[in-house]
């Protein structure tokens, strides 16, 4: 049997794994992978391949209107609705965003599942930078179902460029049988950050067989950054 060594180099998917592949130039955006240019090549000259690919694109928040009235309409009589994080509850917010996150990402590509408190203590290091009004959390007759989560590049504020708004995290229960939740939860944060004044989103780190990539098509998003994760055969 082939068995193949992922370099996973903090060791699950939740950290750090994957190396920058390809950039238009634009400068790296807040919890973004960086590495110097050589690092692909280097590994490959130590015989790993590529397992997988990866893409951040970025796109103009222009107010245009991407899902159907009819699919706002329908998530509406089924008992959805979409409200803001509560800062005054944060520890609990982030709780209903971890079991979401469970439920949505359980299949994915070479998941692991990260503790409770492991993901509490991430999220808590951040809790200052943390804008309530971008994390958007859906729910149907009272249930958490969903979530979006957004924040700001402050790298390039501190560059002293314009941010963009971070999409970081999108997440769907795939037992509420929300169809079209995930694109309803993206067009609420991409209007929240043009109220804002925010003139561009990033859509970040999404794997090649993502299905939020159509999300991210139907928003214009273009390609700013490529990403691999390497292997090597045992």
């Amino acid at each position: 049997m082939e068995r193949h060594a992922p370099d996973r180099r903090d060791g699950n998917t939740w950290r750090k794994h994957r190396f920058v592949i390809e950039s238009n130039g634009r400068g790296p955006f807040l919890l973004e992978p960086r590495n110097p240019v050589e690092y692909p090549h280097l590994w490959e000259q130590a015989g790993f391949t590529i397992l997988s690919r990866y893409s951040s694109s970025v796109m103009p928040l222009d107010g245009g209107e991407v899902i159907p009235a009819a699919v706002k309409a329908r998530l509406a009589r089924s008992g959805v609705t979409v409200r803001k994080l509560d800062p005054a509850r944060y520890d609990d917010e982030l709780r209903i965003i971890h079991a979401i996150s469970l439920a949505s990402f359980s299949g994915n590509f070479l998941y692991t599942p990260l503790p409770e408190e492991g993901f509490l203590q991430s999220y808590r290091k951040v809790r200052e930078h943390v804008d309530a009004d971008f994390v958007r959390i859906a729910e149907r007759d009272g249930v958490p179902c969903g979530f979006v989560f957004g924040i700001p590049d402050l790298e390039a504020a501190a560059r002293g460029e314009k941010p963009a708004l971070i999409v970081k995290t999108l997440a769907v229960d795939p037992e509420s049988r929300c169809a079209g939740l995930g694109s309803l939860l993206v067009v609420e944060l991409h209007r929240t950050g043009q109220e804002k004044g925010y003139t561009e989103a990033i859509h970040a780190l999404q794997h090649e067989t993502n299905t939020s990539l159509k999300i991210t098509g139907r928003h214009h998003g273009e390609v700013l950054r490529r990403y691999a994760l390497f292997s090597r055969l045992l």
